[in-house]
């Protein structure tokens, strides 16, 4: 499925389950996209930049599993400065030939997922955990992590996803604290 696609059916998700959910961002531009490009020294993956041309981040929507948020364009490079700031210099898991490589395209709080442009494989990185690539499918690139999340929004509820681990987490959108929005939740909702 196309990254079109799977925003397709997240956006008629949210609309029709999730009406007090903030609207998504808008695109952002070419020449955003140009701009970034010169500060990163390089491309994003398509995928990422589709995304980007048709919702730059995703705002507080929590898009994917278990609770992350895409970045516009700006947050990515605040992002990617950080993250080389404090990215460990001995990360069994990282060259130093890597770092350059690695963008920052959504966050979970203190944890980033970052996609390598050269190859469009997803990594996450904590900073007290340091960095890992993502061995499961469901994060081979960002197309095949909003392909699942675009699949399981239009399927029938409850909305269950299996993560990596054996995890589960449900989408819902009659979160107590949160009702009518997108949530993530380890908790079964009555």
């Amino acid at each position: 499925m196309s990254v079109e696609e799977s925003w397709g059916k997240i956006e008629r998700w949210i609309a029709q389950h999730a009406p007090a959910e903030d609207p998504l961002p808008a695109p952002c531009t070419r020449a955003d996209l140009d701009a970034l490009y010169q500060s990163l020294g390089g491309q994003l993956p398509d995928d990422v930049e589709r995304s980007l041309l048709r919702h730059n981040g995703s705002g507080l929507t929590v898009i994917l599993p278990p609770g992350f948020t895409l970045l516009s364009v700006e947050d990515i490079l605040e992002n990617r400065a950080t993250w080389l700031k404090y990215a460990a210099p001995d990360d069994k898991n990282l060259t130093e030939g890597d770092k350059p490589f690695l963008v920052p395209f959504a966050t979970l709080s203190v944890i980033q997922l970052l996609v390598d442009i050269r190859t469009g494989r997803i990594g996450e990185w904590d900073i007290q955990q340091g960095f890992a690539w993502e061995r499961d499918p469901l994060w081979r690139s960002f197309t095949s992590a909003l392909d699942f999340v675009g699949n399981l929004l239009a399927s029938p509820p409850p909305w269950i996803a299996i993560l990596p681990g054996d995890d589960e987490w449900e989408v819902t959108d009659r979160d107590p604290d949160f009702p009518g929005t997108l949530v993530w939740t380890e908790d079964p909702v009555d």
